[in-house]
């Protein structure tokens, strides 16, 4: 898939989202999604389990690098299952499953260097992402360690092989530096929901705080 093609895909996923927000506006939630989303979660985290297996597999390197890539096209189906549930699209999540079918392309398909490390941390955390999302409430305390440390590795990595490739005068560098950027916001967003959600626990639990203080005085 060359370049025109990856703009042309984005701009049809768009639109669809797109659509089916006008959809859900029009016509309220469809409420058949929530359980196809269920089902599609699950599914997803036994490919993406099998899909790290791959990754771990040297001699099948082409084949894993090219499923990694096509991935990050059926993640799309994650933001139109949740507008299409009556959901909204937070910054981060829009931003993400906008760009990372530019970043694999960029970095995995093509410049593919250091990609195992990165792509096997990634394919880990959407093992336990949508087995949570599927109904496995246990992993849910795993995923900030599992999300923070992709991006991390990803942003450590990348920063390593940049700078060698700068001292010995390789190129090309841009591939680096895009991913460095992307990850970076990522991580950038990802501490921010991060903040968002603990700030909104807080909230949620004050009054039930309260409560227990006061059964206690009374």
């Amino acid at each position: 898939m060359g370049v025109h093609l990856m703009i042309l895909q984005t701009l049809v996923f768009v639109a669809a989202w797109a659509a089916v927000g006008r959809y859900v506006d029009a016509r309220g939630p469809i409420a058949f999604v929530r359980s196809i989303t269920l089902l599609s979660s699950r599914v997803y985290s036994l490919a993406s389990a099998a899909l790290l297996a791959l990754i771990l597999t040297p001699q099948y390197e082409d084949t894993a690098r090219l499923l990694f890539h096509a991935s990050k096209f059926y993640e799309y189906i994650d933001v139109l299952g949740v507008r299409a549930a009556g959901g909204e699209i937070d910054l981060h999540f829009g931003f993400h499953h906008l760009t990372t079918p530019y970043l694999t392309y960029f970095r995995v398909l093509h410049n593919h260097e250091g990609w195992r490390v990165v792509a096997g941390l990634n394919s880990f955390h959407h093992v336990l992402m949508y087995a949570y999302f599927g109904g496995a409430a246990a992993v849910r305390s795993a995923l900030p360690v599992t999300g923070t440390l992709q991006l991390v590795a990803g942003i450590a990595g990348e920063a390593l092989i940049l700078t060698r490739k700068t001292m010995h005068d390789e190129e090309p560098l841009w591939p680096n530096v895009l991913t460095l950027g992307l990850l970076g916001s990522y991580l950038v967003l990802w501490i921010r929901d991060l903040r968002m959600r603990l700030f909104s626990s807080e909230e949620s639990s004050a009054p039930t705080k309260y409560l227990d203080v006061a059964a206690k005085e009374s």
